[in-house]
């Protein structure tokens, strides 16, 4: 598949230093920059949960390129009522040939601690490059009433569904020229949905019903 070749060209420039808004801590959320574990240690029931799944070779469990963006417009947008978790798993090279699978499960598992804690919470989820084939791969283990949106980025498997997601749920970004999502030839596009966040944030409370 041309889209999984293409991410492994692109995780070196993933992983590169990216200045965008997380380096700067969120109100009620972690202190490191990437890091974000709202669910796992409990820290309290808001109204949305957002989980996030990196891309290849981001650091932390939010990487820097999306994620820490579309949770601080997320916090903005509901007065901080919003608990955002980050998927730890590999993120790595090897990751992309297994097609969501490296992180899936744990996204699925996140997703259902999330609702056991907080049984009124909105979940909602994103994920970008390796990390949107990681929520395809939960999506597709936990019902459809367990997430309530999602926001794809640069995501490989674009043309399909989201597990049992409705289509009005999921919103899929795809740069003009991205490499993975839509075989060009502008690997730069690929690193530019920062520039998304505030939008994907609005989409998802929206989908959320708040």
């Amino acid at each position: 598949m041309k889209a999984i070749a293409a991410l492994a060209l692109v995780g070196g420039a993933i992983a590169a230093p990216t200045k965008t808004v997380e380096s700067r801590q969120l109100p009620g959320m972690g202190s490191l920059p990437g890091l974000e574990n709202g669910v796992t240690q409990n820290a309290g029931c808001q109204e949305l949960t957002f989980i996030f799944a990196r891309g290849t070779s981001e650091m932390g469990n939010m990487g820097s390129v999306v994620g820490p963006p579309v949770a601080k417009q997320l916090a903005s947008l509901t007065g901080n009522k919003v608990t955002v978790q980050g998927v730890d798993y590999p993120a790595d090279a090897a990751g992309n040939a297994n097609m969501g699978a490296s992180g899936g499960p744990k996204m699925a598992e996140l997703i259902q601690q999330a609702k056991k804690q907080c049984p009124n919470t909105k979940v909602v989820v994103g994920g970008y490059s390796q990390g949107a084939m990681v929520v395809h791969n939960a999506a597709s283990k936990v019902g459809a009433d367990a997430i309530s949106g999602a926001v794809l980025f640069g995501d490989p498997f674009k043309t399909q569904g989201v597990g049992q997601l409705a289509s009005n749920k999921v919103k899929e970004f795809c740069a003009s020229g991205d490499p993975v999502c839509l075989n060009g030839m502008n690997f730069m596009a690929h690193l530019s949905y920062g520039s998304n966040a505030q939008e994907a944030a609005q989409f998802l409370v929206q989908a959320a019903g708040l």
